[in-house]
């Protein structure tokens, strides 16, 4: 009986290592559809069955229920979903309610059996969702801004990109509609962070967004074709602000510059 629970966790600990998981903050999380295919390589045919517990009209809870193929309950889940009446945080729900709230009971009870919990229970549409809800940003390790300031931050960031790589904002929304399916002025925080990938690139004949660049004919001084352009990240401006934030404390500000460090973003002498 242990070696086949010995063999069981390492099957387990081996499907969790080929998980994909998407960085939100600091931290990596695995949606649930990764969790889904690393249960799939312990469990191939193990059932995965949901159960609404609770629905009204605004409000739904489901339970989720996973088990290994010989019907025994390996973990439980549940999770709630509501409508609050903000036609913004109730775009999804309005249509998707009951399967937005299913992939997360999944994501959680594939989680308390151990699939994609190297860094949280939670998974990535969780934290994505209760960042919406919250309106809060993590800047590093349970330290946080609001996510309004750090939308201003971003965008204050992408204005300084737009003006270096010559871009017309016009063009840029035109092409942000269309293959983003929103506006540089809904964006959320995650998805100017992505822009400003796109942007500092721009410049390159490799990138698609290439007929953007130099196109604002008002800008004389635009950054040389595959030239890396010199400006200050977004990641930056959270990180110098995670140091205010640590104040004296020497232990934390560490850290937060190795942390960052990992990320490519020197902070500063410690």
């Amino acid at each position: 009986m242990e070696d086949k629970i010995r063999v069981s966790y390492e099957q387990i600990e081996k499907a969790n290592k080929d998980i994909e998981t998407i960085k939100l903050g600091t931290k990596g999380y695995a949606q649930v559809n990764e969790r889904i295919k690393a249960f799939r390589k312990v469990y191939p045919t193990g059932p995965i069955e949901t159960i609404i517990e609770e629905i009204k009209d605004d409000y739904v809870r489901i339970m989720a229920k996973v088990s290994n193929e010989n019907g025994e309950v390996l973990a439980t889940g549940r999770a709630s979903e509501m409508l609050t009446g903000d036609s913004k945080k109730d775009y999804i729900n309005k249509t998707s309610m009951i399967e937005n709230c299913e992939t997360s009971a999944v994501g959680r009870a594939l989680g308390f059996a151990g699939f994609g919990v190297d860094s949280a229970i939670a998974s990535a549409e969780d934290i994505e969702k209760s960042k919406r809800t919250n309106k809060t940003f993590e800047i590093y390790q349970n330290m946080f801004i609001r996510d309004e300031e750090a939308k201003y931050l971003a965008k204050v960031t992408i204005g300084e990109l737009m003006r270096k790589m010559g871009v017309v904002k016009e063009s840029l929304n035109t092409v942000v509609q269309k293959e983003l399916w929103t506006t540089l002025e809904e964006m959320t925080t995650q998805q100017l962070l992505n822009l400003e990938l796109k942007l500092k690139t721009l410049n390159m004949e490799t990138n698609s967004w290439h007929q953007l660049y130099n196109e604002n004919q008002k800008i004389k001084e635009v950054v040389p074709v595959n030239q890396e352009v010199v400006y200050e990240s977004i990641w930056t401006k959270f990180g110098k602000i995670a140091l205010e934030q640590a104040g004296t404390d020497m232990l934390l500000r560490n850290d937060i510059i190795d942390s960052y460090l990992n990320m490519g973003i020197n902070l500063g002498d410690k």
